[in-house]
This record gives structure tokens, sequence and C-alpha cells, in this order.
């Protein structure tokens, strides 16, 4: 459910961008700038969440991040400044970002070894399915927004569509108080008491058995988390808090450096893979599937494809009075690609195992990417786009479950946060002065599936076998 909620937002951001434009009279370049924002909030939050829940706890954490998207979304939708959107858009990107990582972090750390994988590819399953539900929906609603764009009166507009995206986040933030604490962060806590207690839980309702019949005793919990640091006495100072909260993050940072300096360099490079986002390489390919038949039709000799992102974030209106149903339809067509994919890893994703899923996914997308250079027959190009898109989101996946499963409960969020800065920092420098040609945006892209495929083939594969601690 909160994967549900989560997924509703960002498509929710990108209808409404265009209609923003028109509303508000904002020009291309402050359009982008909204995305751009958006992207820069997401890598201050994936790594400020990450080392917040490594240092207080996972659980407490889920429903503060939904907390920050409806209160951001809510914001947007009353924003009349350019300065307000982009402040309600920055911090919509830490709350989007930081809920990714807590959900992530804090499912695997409950999950037994033989599910693992199929749980949390179950997270994005359900999230690609909300993502794409979200689009049908703004498709059915944009021309009666397009009806209200002018009137006093507007039961429906883009105001209305945000605040609605934002509500699930609300009511799911209320329902994670259910959520049983993790009881690896609370043995790294050394808490062995409610760590015993919520294991004899998961055991009774997991075996329809009394608690009483749990073997399991406090002295088998001594020392099968690894600690990094002693229990600070807590302060009411709130300087000193803060300083020994920079002091643990620099411990944690510097053991990451240390114990796992080449995982984590690999780990950095697979989790490029977060750099395009499944909505925006959607959009990529469906910008060159239109643009390279643009090509085709046009007599003029020096009519080139190219991909510009101002014609991306701005492409679902051809004008503020209609609506560019290609693009819609042609976004959901190839959005199905990324549903099959996922489909796949959830059937095989526990038995075939991570590492060959990442590895032949990245040589099958830059294989696609090869061959969407040196084609131009429009019904190869859809099928290898097709291709590139489920080979992308299979990478993507399994990329993030191998890195949760590489590193021990202390510095778990703090690398997930850490792993993902620099890949959205590239994303929202690119959604700012990105004006390519086509064919250099996909030798980017095969980069990117090569640059995996082969760091992900140096790293630990953990399938069916316990996670670091």
């Amino acid at each position: 459910m909160c994967a549900i909620a989560e997924a509703c937002v960002l498509p929710t951001i990108l209808i409404v961008v265009p209609f923003m434009a028109c509303d508000l009279s904002l020009s291309a370049n402050q359009a982008t700038a909204v995305h751009a924002t958006l992207t820069l909030g997401m890598a201050v939050g994936g790594f400020l969440f990450g080392i917040i829940i490594d240092a207080s706890g996972r659980k407490g954490s889920i429903p503060v991040t939904m907390i920050v998207v409806f209160c951001a979304t809510i914001s947007l939708s009353f924003a009349q400044t350019t300065f307000l959107i982009y402040i309600s858009t920055f911090i919509l990107g830490l709350g989007l970002a930081g809920n990714n990582v807590v959900l992530r972090v804090y499912l695997i750390e409950l999950l037994p070894m033989k599910r693992r994988g199929f749980c949390l590819v179950i997270l994005d399953v359900l999230g690609i399915l909300s993502y794409m539900s979200i689009l049908g929906l703004s498709w059915l609603l944009m021309p009666s927004i397009l009806l209200f764009q002018n009137k006093k009166f507007r039961p429906n507009s883009w105001r209305v569509l945000t605040g609605l995206g934002g509500i699930p986040n609300l009511i799911i933030a209320c329902a994670t108080s259910l959520l049983p604490a993790s009881p690896r962060y609370l043995l790294y806590r050394r808490r062995h008491e409610e760590a015993l207690s919520i294991l004899r839980q998961i055991y009774a309702i997991n075996n329809s058995k009394h608690v009483d019949t749990f073997v399991l005793s406090l002295s088998n919990l001594e020392n099968c988390v690894k600690q990094i640091e002693e229990e600070d006495e807590e302060t009411n100072n709130m300087i000193k808090t803060i300083h020994k909260f920079c002091v643990k993050t620099y411990k944690r940072i510097r053991e990451i450096c240390k114990t796992f300096k080449y995982t984590t360099i690999l780990g950095i490079c697979t989790n490029f893979l977060q750099f395009p986002g499944i909505m925006w390489l959607a959009l990529w390919s469906a910008q060159i599937l239109q643009q390279t038949e643009n090509t085709q039709k046009s007599s003029r000799k020096d009519y080139a494809c190219a991909i510009d992102i101002e014609d991306m974030a701005l492409g679902f209106l051809h004008n503020c009075q209609e609506v560019d149903m290609d693009r819609f339809r042609m976004l959901l067509y190839l959005s199905l690609s990324y549903l099959v994919a996922e489909i796949l890893l959830v059937i095989g994703i526990d038995v075939v195992g991570r590492k060959i899923f990442l590895v032949f996914s990245g040589l099958v997308g830059a294989t696609a990417c090869l061959g969407l250079l040196f084609t131009v027959h429009n019904v190869i190009q859809l099928v290898l786009s097709l291709i590139i898109l489920a080979t992308y989101v299979i990478g993507r996946t399994t990329a993030s479950i191998i890195l949760l499963e590489n590193y021990f409960t202390g510095v778990r969020g703090t690398i997930i946060g850490l792993s993902r800065i620099f890949p959205y920092l590239v994303g929202s420098f690119s959604k700012l002065f990105l004006n390519v040609q086509c064919a250099s945006s996909i030798i980017v892209m095969l980069g990117i599936l090569m640059s995996a495929a082969v760091a992900g083939s140096r790293m630990t594969d953990l399938t069916r076998l316990p996670m670091q601690e």
C-alpha cells in the first residue's frame, strides 16, 4: 500500500506541469526547472532519510516520509508563485526518495531469505501498476481539465489532481502504525527483549502456534548483529544532539569506505540505473519513436532526430487547448513492458538469482540499444524500445536488492541513500540542460546498461543465503 501511494505522485507531477505552465504562464525553462528541483530533492531526501533510519530506526520513518509527501502535494496544489512551487516540489522529492529508501530497508529486514527477492519485486510491481493506473486516469481527466482551464469555478484542474495524488499517502501513513519494528535494527541497538517479542509474534502468526512453543532465547540473539559504535547517552541539548548525529553518520560512511570499498564502488555504478527513472525513460523512448517517424515523413534534408527536455516535459499538450493523445497512448503501450519484466522477476528472482538477471538484462538492453542505432524500420524500433525498457527495469530492481543484501544493518540505509546521490544529481542537471541528438542519448543508455552488467557481475550474489551481517 505504501508503494502504491508513493507511485501515485510521480506520474501526477509529470502530468500537471504542462497545465501548471499554461495556468500560471510559466516559461518552458521554468517548467523543466520544476522537474529538476524535484529530482534534486530526491538526491537530498534519499541520503537524508538513509542516515536518519540508521540513527533512529526504520518503522517510525515510514509515516514521516509519507506525511512529508502529503504536505508537499497540498502545498503545491495551492501554490501561486514559482518560488512556492519550487519549494513544494523540492520537499516532495525529499519525501518520495526517503519513502523509497525506508520502505525497502525496512521490508528486507523482516523477510526470510527464501522470499526476500520475491517480496521486494512485488513492491515494484505494485508501483508500476499504480503508475500506469494514474497515467490512464490522467488521460481521461485531461479533456475536462482543459475545459475548465479559464473558468473561475474549476471542480477539475491540475490543483485538484495534485491534491488527490497526495491523499493516499496520508491514509497509509496512519495505517503504518500497525507495522512491527525491524527486529534486526532492535538487535543492532541491543534491545534484545523487544526483538525477541517481535520474532515470537512472527513465529506465532506464520505457523499458527502459541508463542510459548518458540524455542529461541535471548542468549541466541547476542552478538548476531554487527555493531559500529556504542549507544551514546541521550542529551537535551540540540547542538550536542546534531553533533553526535553527524559524528555517527561520519563513522558509518567511514565503515562503508573501509570495509566495503570495492562493493560500494560497484554498487554506485549499478545504482546509476536510478538516473533516468521509469517515467522519463518511457518518455525518452516515446519521443525517439515519434521523432524518427517525423524524420522519415519530413522532406527537409536537415531535419534530425533530437531529444529536447522541454518537449519531454511539456509534450502531453500540443498547446494549452489540445492534448497530445498520441504521446499518452505511446507512453502507456511502452510502459506495459515494465509490467512484463517485473512479472518475469517475480517468477525467477529467487530461483535463478540476482546476478544472472542483472548481468543478462544489462547485456540484452545494451544490444537492443546498439540495434536501435542502426535500424529505421518502425516496427523493429518499437520492439527494441520495449526490450530496452524491460531490461532497464529488471536491472534497476535487481541492483537495489543486491545492494541491500550486501551491507549489514548498521549502514544499510546510509549506503542506499549514498549510492543514489550522484544519479539523482545527474538527473537534476540533465533536466535543466538536456538537448542532444537521439543517437547520443541511445549511446548514453547503452553505457548505463553495460556498466550495470559489468559492475553487477563482480558483486556477491546472496540469493537464498543470509544477508551480510
